[in-house]
């Protein structure tokens, strides 16, 4: 309880607003499930919940925290950090948007791109960093296409000018193995993931990734 207490004063002293309460639950899914059905009623409720993937970690419990958190309309971030590098230089940040064919239409809700912009943008202005929008895609006249979507994101989400795009015409494994070298990349988590997958693809991106899903309340574009 005392490192909590440390570290709501530290975010207070930052004046991030910040409050500490101890759950006490033998198992750890039903206490998050219960501090979230006791908090989602506060004036100031959380939205996002924030998870460690660790290689240790168990999936069993992960998975089931991911399914409730669905239900209360938060968002979820799994942070799987490299063992040596960590966050690097903490300078780049590539972020992973699936093909949007195809209409390409920028309804980021359906994308799943929301929480994962603003996440960037907000660890950007932090770091004094840059930001990458990559996708892998099947050819070059798709990755046309994906091309123009990403560069009018840009502008719709008006992210720093000094944003680029990567957009590469492979299959998603090697495309991530070809994207520019990142200290931070975020991918997208699917309403069923297979969290033993994005525990792997730390190993690929060798790097520190976190896995976003909206809640469905974020608006990159508002």
């Amino acid at each position: 309880m005392r490192e909590l207490i440390l570290l709501t004063d530290a975010f207070l002293s930052d004046r991030i607003r910040a409050r500490t309460t101890l759950l006490e639950e033998n198992d750890f899914v039903e206490g998050v499930r219960e501090a979230t059905q006791i908090l989602r009623h506060t004036f100031f409720r959380p939205n996002i919940l924030f998870l460690h993937l660790r290689p240790d970690s168990d999936l069993a419990e992960m998975q089931a925290l991911v399914d409730k958190t669905a239900a209360y309309r938060m968002g979820i971030m799994l942070l799987a950090r490299h063992p040596i590098k960590e966050l690097g230089r903490e300078q780049v940040i590539n972020v992973w948007a699936s093909p949007q064919g195809p209409a390409w239409q920028h309804d980021l809700r359906k994308s799943n791109l929301d929480l994962a912009i603003l996440m960037a943008y907000q660890i950007s202005q932090n770091w004094r960093g840059r930001i990458n929008l990559c996708m892998a895609v099947a050819d070059e006249p798709t990755a046309k296409q994906g091309t123009q979507f990403l560069t009018e994101l840009i502008d719709l989400a008006r992210l720093p000018s000094q944003t680029e795009v990567h957009v590469i015409a492979a299959p998603f494994m090697q495309a991530v193995q070809s994207a520019p070298q990142a200290d931070l990349s975020t991918f997208g988590l699917p309403k069923e993931p297979d969290l033993r997958f994005y525990q792997e693809i730390v190993s690929v991106v060798d790097g520190s990734c976190i896995f976003i899903r909206d809640s469905g309340e974020e608006s990159a574009l508002a």
